[in-house]
């Protein structure tokens, strides 16, 4: 006896993709918990303290627990419009997934824009702070700016949109709602990473060429690449929008991946920055400083050829003198008279 429901595998299949989608994303919450723990760990003693940088820890001590709070946010809404769609509603019309399909959730959505926007943020203040001290450093700045003013004006007119009641006509995950919003995010995310990994493979290929291939590892290696790029972020952005622009269900659990994947991308920049190991401001100089300073041999300017040998002579002449208040020790040879006359001790023997 099959207790299969009386569905086609197309439903099947989406309302598969929507609940592995809520498992995984609980799996990646975990993910958010333990990196923020790490990142308060090692940024609250430096908070604490009145130290260099004190007043930059508490900006981003701040903003992991608002991470947090967001993540956290996100999880507990996506969770239970998971539970609407397959218990509450079970019998909608289309099954859950048509359910998860056409129900918007505010928190849920606020949280996945917030969440964004920070996401954003972060990424293009670290490639500002890659190009400190170059020639396109403003042109960097004034381009993150006007990308990250695109998303935040996109973002909240999908948030007016999807808060109306119009949208439960056509869904919250409408074509013409959300995947503008969403491209628009991923460019930013594609070319913002792109500068960054330029950056980073720039430094590599100069230090390399001072100090030797396995030196350069250090200033780019492939894990400060991915995680100081945002790449994680920028992978989930395109398994969704790759299936979403096919119409394939798996886009679904992609969807709900990405609003965490949001919050674990900058918890991993902060926590490189607040441990040391990520760029800083000053990196830029100190690789010019060590680019001079180690420079190869053949670099150095040739030493002058050496002059004509000089040739000094020295001379010394010995000088002898006698110091009568010291007796001189006995001679065996014995003296002329007068000399002994002259120099008799008390004892009446000559010296």
């Amino acid at each position: 006896m099959s207790y299969r429901p009386d569905e086609s595998n197309d439903q099947i299949y989406a309302e598969g993709a929507w609940l592995q989608g809520a498992i995984v994303t609980g799996v990646l919450y975990g993910v958010v918990i333990v990196l923020s723990a790490m990142c308060w760990r090692s940024l609250w003693p430096r908070a604490q303290s009145h130290g260099t940088g004190y007043k930059k820890n508490r900006f981003f001590l701040f903003y992991v627990a608002f991470l947090f709070v967001v993540g956290t946010i996100y999880v507990a809404f996506n969770s239970q419009i998971t539970q609407m769609g397959f218990i509450d509603n079970r019998l909608y019309p289309g099954g859950p997934g048509a359910y998860e399909e056409a129900t918007s959730s505010p928190p849920l959505n606020t949280a996945f824009v917030v969440s964004d926007w920070c996401a954003d943020l972060l990424m293009i203040w670290r490639c500002t702070v890659v190009y400190k001290n170059t020639r396109i450093y403003y042109v960097i700045v004034g381009l993150g700016s006007t990308l990250f003013l695109g998303a935040l004006v996109t973002g909240t007119l999908w948030l007016v949109i999807v808060s109306t009641p119009a949208q439960s006509e056509s869904g919250w995950m409408s074509f013409s709602l959300l995947f503008p919003y969403l491209c628009f995010s991923l460019v930013i995310n594609i070319f913002i990473s792109l500068l960054t990994v330029l950056r980073l493979l720039y430094h590599r290929r100069r230090i390399s060429r001072v100090l030797g291939l396995g030196h350069g590892a250090i200033y780019a290696s492939f894990a400060s690449i991915i995680i100081e790029s945002a790449a994680i972020y920028s992978i989930c952005s395109l398994l969704y929008l790759i299936p979403y622009t096919l119409n394939n269900p798996i886009s679904y659990a992609f969807m709900q991946l990405l609003g965490e994947a949001q919050v674990i991308a900058p918890l991993l920049i902060i926590y490189r920055v607040s441990e040391g190991k990520a760029w800083t401001n000053h990196s830029t100089t100190l690789m010019e400083e060590s680019a001079i300073r180690l420079r190869r041999p053949s670099d150095f300017p040739k030493p002058s050829p050496p002059s004509a040998p000089l040739n000094v002579e020295i001379s010394f002449h010995q000088e002898i003198t006698r110091d009568d208040s010291i007796r001189s020790p006995k001679s065996s040879h014995p003296m002329e008279p007068t000399e002994a006359h002259a120099n008799h001790d008390p004892f009446g023997r000559a010296v």
